[in-house]
């Protein structure tokens, strides 16, 4: 398959990393709105404004943008001329960021995956097979690690250099769940977020913390620490792209647990998207989440011999 690749930040970069490493699929090229982006590998690099030129060229373009900022529109513009997968994460826009990805796709009879990667993704499948099997909801935790849609809220900020941001659960609340999937928590007492925040000096710390606290669907009403650091310091504390997570089903008699640990972030949600961009051209042109796609149809291999 060829590939295309729009937005070159942590998670753009691995995609690329990976697509070349692995070889059985070429990369036509990356789109940014950023100038003077230069790849490393010399990948080709075009201006997002120019994307829609190589609409013949491309079979499916990996949106590598932020939820917050970048994917709520650019998934819907790209799908308007190519096949398209994102990670968009904000899990209470995922209904309404569908509605207008199938809205924006009806001209073009285009088909695009929205919320893939590991969470919303894997965990999604998780999360509902556990609750199809257990009546009780199923719970889940991040961390501890670098949560990158988090961390990309936090440099959207007025006055933030640079950030970085640590999801940590709740201890108690994670031994409780544990022991007895069957105990529910509200999700903003499960985790707290601690922040990094390397400033430019054109707003006060003070101000930046407030807004920080108050950002919907990202950190108001969660436990949040803010902590000003160094520039330097924060590229010491992205060296290692860090998470963990978990799904939990169940009671204290039977119990699921789907596990994750990872290295580093952006390379593993970057290879859930490629496997998941090789279903695109086995489903029929559409909108669909990682629920709706069999696991028969994810990657280039057959399934058959793990049955």
């Amino acid at each position: 398959m060829v590939f295309g690749i729009c937005g070159y930040g942590n998670l753009g970069k691995a995609v690329e990393k990976i697509i070349l490493s692995k070889g059985n699929d070429s990369l036509f090229g990356i789109f940014s709105r950023r100038e003077n982006v230069y790849s490393e590998y010399g990948t080709s690099v075009f201006s997002y404004r120019d994307a829609k030129k190589f609409k013949d060229e491309i079979d499916v373009m990996i949106m590598c943008g932020g939820s917050q900022e970048d994917l709520r529109w650019q998934s819907v513009e790209m799908i308007k001329y190519f096949n398209i997968i994102d990670t968009f994460d904000t899990h209470a826009e995922i209904e309404n960021h569908k509605f207008n990805l199938e809205s924006a796709r009806l001209k073009s009879g285009k088909t695009g995956i929205y919320s893939c990667g590991w969470d919303p993704g894997l965990f999604s499948i998780a999360r509902s097979l556990c609750a199809s099997v257990f009546s009780s909801p199923p719970q889940t935790f991040w961390g501890k690690g670098v949560s990158q849609g988090h961390s990309e809220a936090l440099r959207n900020i007025k006055g933030v250099l640079d950030a970085i941001q640590f999801t940590i659960p709740n201890k108690k609340a994670l031994d409780k769940v544990k022991n007895n999937p069957s105990i529910c928590f509200d999700d903003n007492k499960k985790h707290e977020r601690h922040c990094y925040v390397c400033l430019t000096g054109e707003r006060s710390f003070e101000e930046i913390e407030k807004e920080i606290k108050n950002t919907e669907n990202y950190f108001k009403g969660q436990t949040v620490f803010v902590n000003e650091t160094s520039f330097e310091e924060i590229q010491k504390l992205k060296a290692k792209m860090l998470h963990r997570g978990s799904v939990f089903g169940g009671n204290a008699e039977t119990s699921i647990n789907f596990n994750v640990e990872m290295e580093n972030n952006p390379d593993f949600t970057a290879n859930i998207l490629i496997a998941y961009a090789h279903s695109i051209p086995k489903l029929l042109p559409g909108v669909y989440s990682v629920l709706e796609i069999p696991i028969s149809l994810v990657g280039t291999q057959s399934n058959d011999k793990y049955l």
